[in-house]
């Protein structure tokens, strides 16, 4: 179940119920293959993203829920992939199972897009992946070095407001919106992810701040447009900022 009252938290349900339907190996559960730690926000961002702008396109077909969940298995494959390790000791199972168990999800994603008639979404998801792909490279190559601010914030963009933003982006498109409207919604979601992967990163609090406010101007633009329902949108907004639990309070900032 969803721990949050998201207004579209039935739909969220069932995207999360056909997500954990999917991952049940047999004769293996998904845990005894591969131990990916998977938090709340882990579970709920990426697929509350996609629900939240439908939900205010007014757009609640069993398409945009399929995208939730194809979004959601992008985001599961990458993070398995980066479970992998090349200690000498590692007994070869271990090595090996992030590996397929990356794939297969990987499968999974390709698979829905078949079986919900979303191939003309393959393109972009598969130059998110590159993306995402793209971030890890970087976060290895710089393994050792003191990153900056900004250089530590360019690998967040790929590896995580990428998605996110996509995810946005696709939702929009899937409701047949307006180009402009896309790409404000695309803007929301990279901002959404970039905030909670600064979080992870342990950034500093102001940093995080900066970027939530980012997100909220854009709400406020989006606010002017009626063919918008902005409840989602915020829902998901106040859950994050929430969860990161950055003392996050406008008039404190002086803005």
């Amino acid at each position: 179940m969803v721990p949050v009252d998201f207004s579209f938290r039935g739909r969220l349900n069932t995207v999360q119920a056909h997500l954990r339907e999917e991952i049940n190996f047999k004769p293996f559960g998904f845990e005894e293959l591969v131990k990916l730690e998977m938090n709340e926000l882990d579970q709920t961002v990426n697929p509350a993203i996609v629900l939240a702008v439908s939900s205010s396109c007014a757009d609640h077909n069993r398409q945009s829920e399929a995208l939730a969940g194809i979004i959601q298995f992008i985001y599961m494959a990458n993070k398995v992939h980066r479970l992998m390790k090349d200690d000498s000791d590692l007994a070869e199972e271990l090595r090996q199972y992030p590996v397929l168990v990356g794939d297969l999800l990987y499968g999974k994603f390709f698979l829905e897009l078949c079986r919900e008639k979303l191939l003309l979404y393959l393109s972009p998801l598969a130059q998110v992946m590159g993306t995402m792909s793209q971030g890890g490279i970087s976060r290895w190559l710089s393994h050792g070095k003191k990153l900056s601010s900004s250089e530590l914030l360019k690998i967040i963009e790929l590896e995580s407001a990428s998605l996110t933003g996509t995810a946005a982006r696709l939702s929009a498109e899937l409701a047949g919106v307006a180009v402009p409207l896309r790409n404000k919604l695309e803007s929301f979601g990279w901002e959404m992810g970039l905030a909670w992967g600064a979080w992870k990163e342990n950034m500093e609090h102001t940093t995080v701040r900066s970027i939530l406010k980012r997100a909220n101007d854009i709400l406020e633009e989006l606010s002017a447009e009626a063919q918008l329902e902005l409840l989602p949108l915020r829902e998901v907004y106040h859950y994050l900022v929430k969860q990161l639990n950055v003392d996050y309070n406008l008039q404190e900032m002086g803005l």
